[in-house]
């Protein structure tokens, strides 16, 4: 993972350890020349850093000027992540300018190196971002490269080792870090999702009974009107069974959080895709859209329950339309995919979606839809993950979207 998620609780993270960082960088990088200079290079006559050559005391007085200006970053322009760019930007710039003029066209040995190296190498797993961890390594093998072409010393490669050692070792953390943060992540999601369903439940099963008081009187309408043989005869049949999947519906929604059995028998996928049709056609005929169907000759029967494979194939139909304000056409095909599936696709011509986008597809409340609840295709999904199903996606934008679904025979 390249950059983690910029929620709060990550970017507070983020802060706690920028802060640890720049404590460490300047007690380890002052630190580092007081040694050095003072105590290394005998305390009688010791060596001022700012006397010789390079860019003298203008090299700390640079460093310390970043303090203000990150500061400001952070709590006025709340450019959290830049931060830590800047500091190893600046670094990495002034130390090779410092050091090409201390010892270009110089008899003296070249001495190169700080402790705050390692230490940046070491430090950067804990920002758990790959792209940081290669800037800060390859920003230092760049320049290390660029002071050896300078000077024209060969020494500048033992630094270059032990850092790519070092490095090594970094990487391994990262990698680590990486992967307890992505479990973490995953773990916090489940957590969510569960708590969406849990709400979902809850509200299904409160507004349950208030839907199915009128339904059951509108179903018993309905059948009156058959037995009195009033109107076209032909649509009441449809009618009662369209009460009676909208039923099925709301029975789903409150048995969604909990394992439901499915009433599984050998049906035809060509014609429950048939039955689905006849109900959208007008729909689509009113959007200006067709609707065509592939049905394959040697497509083997599937087990499954023909009223929630019923539901699937409206649901992603009536999606489809959807998609398509100004018209088109919605293609489903029913093939054979392997010796023990069979496949079905459902495929239109509208806006298309982005890849974040269709991730988020199937989780609940989630829509693309203005007045959509997320509930529709979160349905879906359960409905075919019980009959052991897969369901794919793939869209491209401005030009469409196919939902495949794979199904065992």
């Amino acid at each position: 993972m390249n950059n983690p998620p910029k929620n709060t609780a990550l970017i507070n993270e983020e802060i706690k350890a920028l802060k640890l960082f720049i404590i460490l960088f300047y007690i380890i990088y002052f630190g580092y020349d007081i040694i050095y200079y003072f105590i290394d290079q005998n305390l009688l006559v010791p060596e001022l850093p700012y006397t010789g050559k390079g860019l003298g005391i203008w090299l700390y007085i640079i460093l310390l000027a970043i303090l203000p200006i990150s500061v400001y970053l952070i709590n006025k322009k709340n450019k959290v992540y830049s931060v830590k760019y800047l500091y190893i930007t600046t670094f990495l710039v002034i130390d090779l300018i410092h050091h090409a003029l201390k010892y270009y066209d110089n008899s003296d040995m070249f001495r190169s190196g700080n402790a705050i190296e390692p230490f940046i190498v070491l430090f950067a797993p804990l920002f758990i971002n790959k792209k940081y961890f290669w800037f800060v390594n390859i920003g230092i093998v760049i320049k290390y490269a660029l002071l050896g072409l300078i000077l024209k010393e060969p020494v500048v490669g033992l630094p270059i080792i032990l850092l790519t050692i070092l490095a090594a070792i970094a990487y391994i953390l990262l990698n680590r870090f990486s992967s307890y943060l992505h479990t973490l992540t995953a773990t916090h999601e489940e957590l969510r999702q569960s708590e969406k369903l849990a709400v979902i439940g809850k509200m299904a099963t409160a507004i349950g009974h208030e839907i199915r008081n009128p339904l059951s009187a509108l179903k018993g309408f309905t059948q009156l009107l058959n037995e009195n043989k009033t109107g076209n005869d032909t649509y009441y049949p449809i009618m009662i069974q369209e009460i009676d999947r909208i039923n099925d519906i709301v029975s789903e929604l409150m048995l969604l959080g909990r394992p439901k059995a499915i009433n599984s028998e050998k049906n035809n996928i060509g014609e429950i895709i048939y039955y689905v049709t006849s109900i959208l056609e007008q729909q689509a005929k009113a959007c200006n859209i067709s609707l065509s169907t592939k049905l394959h000759a040697d497509v083997p029967t599937v087990l499954c329950d023909e009223n929630q494979m019923k539901q699937v194939f409206i649901n992603l139909i009536k999606n489809a339309i959807e998609a398509m304000p100004h018209g088109g056409e919605v293609v489903i095909e029913v093939k054979p995919y392997d010796q023990t599936s069979i496949a079905i696709s459902i495929k239109d011509e509208g806006y298309g979606m982005a890849h974040d986008v269709i991730e988020k597809l199937g989780e609940p409340f989630y829509t693309t839809k203005e007045n959509g609840n997320g509930l529709g295709l979160m349905v879906t999904k359960k409905i075919i993950e019980d009959h052991d199903g897969k369901m794919k996606i793939t869209s491209e934008l401005n030009k469409g979207t196919t939902f495949s679904i794979i199904l065992p025979i």
